[in-house]
């Protein structure tokens, strides 16, 4: 899932229908402009907005003599839905002020439009507001039945265009089929069906910029609606996910992020995902320029879960990167020799016998790393790793034979190893590691930092 930079998103949400009026009315309200009992402008100042802003009823011819028929017969600006409806969202987001009975724009407006994040602010109330207010029954905007509503038919149609891949442009007829999943509608005289339901809360939608609507014609002349979700439109059902607890990493986005960010990201994708990602990564700064990233921010203790990623990640490129790796197994950080040897060992370049050898050098070292990895907070994660069909006795390499200097060089070693004493469900190799920990303990920790 991509997204564009915030300042990007923010001219968007500018440009989009409803934001744009909201915002041109609260300019206009200046300096002063008077407003009934119910916070609306008086007919004859509503008619001037309307003109000046093009705030016409879709269906109303654009010839002046019909325009000026249909202004003359308006008896309230609360008959016009394209005056109102932004009036009432520049109310709502503090865009224009009420002091007694007049209206004026908000005094810090122009600073305020100004912050990328304020804008976003703004557009993602509005968002919420167009989702939990649309209606698909025309007919009974104000008494709507069940499965009528926004929120009966927005949330599972924006999920399923997330989830679609960037510019995926299904029709109504195939996301009523495909993205509500509940029971439709109860029929009754003279309900819309399903998709003129759908059609009507999109259409309403958007006027945020959150979704894009394209009228064409199929090939037997029928009117055919296709629906994209826009860029705005995935930052915000990406908040509303994250609000309801859903992870929804940026995912296409990591390609430009720094080795620290796009690592942490990575490490909480399925693994299946990460191969596209990392080529991607790589492919906007080459092996070693990768490497060179890579290695400044995976050094030093309590990295451990981003040093495994980085092998993996690396791993694409190993055979362009071997040199390097072999005289980074050299260097006087732990952490980094670490990395150099679980890229060596997985890249598929080595024999039987440097296999042999780098196990025998930098095992201690790996497993340390790999048991780091997979540790919890509370270490109750270590049982299934430690019993899982991919780690048959890993822990062997540390725990049988190692050399505890060796093995204290690394600076997760003893969380590792008291991770082990507690957890580990073979009490011997408990025991063993409790013993190790000890003389770490007695002879001092590893000095490998940042």
């Amino acid at each position: 899932m991509s997204l564009p930079p915030h300042d990007v998103l923010a001219r968007r949400a500018l440009d989009s229908p409803l934001l744009c009026d909201a915002l041109s009315l609260a300019r206009w309200s200046g300096p002063a402009t008077p407003v009934t009992s119910g916070g609306v402008p008086g007919i004859d100042d509503a008619r001037s907005a309307i003109s000046r802003f093009s705030l016409w009823p879709h269906d109303l011819s654009g010839r002046i003599e019909e325009r000026v028929t249909w202004l003359g017969g308006l008896h309230s600006a609360a008959e016009v839905a394209h005056f109102v409806v932004p009036w009432s969202a520049a109310l709502r987001l503090g865009l224009v002020r009420i002091d007694g009975s007049l209206a004026r724009p908000h005094p810090d407006l122009e600073r305020r439009i100004r912050d990328p994040e304020q804008v976003l602010e703004w557009w993602f109330h509005e968002f919420e507001h167009t989702i939990a207010h649309a209606r698909g029954d025309l007919a009974r905007p104000h008494d709507p039945g069940p499965g009528t509503t926004g929120p009966d038919l927005l949330p599972e149609v924006l999920r399923f265009l997330y989830e679609a891949p960037d510019g995926h442009r299904p029709d109504l007829d195939t996301l009523a089929a495909t993205a509500l999943t509940g029971p439709p509608p109860p029929a009754a005289p003279g309900l819309p069906r399903t998709t003129d339901l759908l059609l009507h809360v999109l259409w309403q939608l958007s006027d945020t910029g959150a979704v894009a609507l394209d009228h064409h014609p199929d090939g037997e002349g029928e009117d055919r609606c296709t629906v994209e979700l826009t860029g705005l439109g995935r930052y915000g059902v990406r908040l509303l996910l994250l609000e309801v607890g859903i992870h929804a990493p940026l995912v296409d986005t990591l390609a430009e992020a720094c080795a620290s960010r796009f690592l942490d990201a990575l490490a909480v994708l399925p693994f299946e995902e990460r191969s596209p990602e990392a080529a991607a990564w790589l492919d906007r700064r080459g092996s070693d320029e990768a490497l060179r990233q890579i290695t400044e921010v995976v050094r030093g203790p309590g990295l451990a879960l981003r040093r495994w990623v980085a092998a993996q990640v690396l791993n694409n490129t190993s055979s362009e990167l071997e040199p390097r790796l072999r005289a980074l197994l050299t260097s006087p950080r732990a952490t980094e020799a670490c990395l150099a040897a679980m890229v060596l060992l997985s890249s598929g370049m080595l024999g039987q016998r440097g296999i042999d050898h780098l196990l025998a050098e930098y095992g201690p070292w790996v497993v340390v790393d790999m048991v780091a990895a997979a540790m919890s907070p509370d270490g109750s994660a270590l049982p299934a790793f430690l019993a899982a069909d991919d780690t048959p006795d890993v822990d062997r390499l540390l725990l049988v034979g190692a050399d505890p200097h060796v093995v204290g060089a690394h600076p997760d070693a003893l969380m590792v190893l008291d991770g082990l004493v507690h957890h580990h469900p073979d009490p011997d190799a408990a025991a063993r590691a409790r013993e190790l920990a000890v003389r770490l303990r007695v002879g001092g920790r590893s000095t490998d930092g940042p």
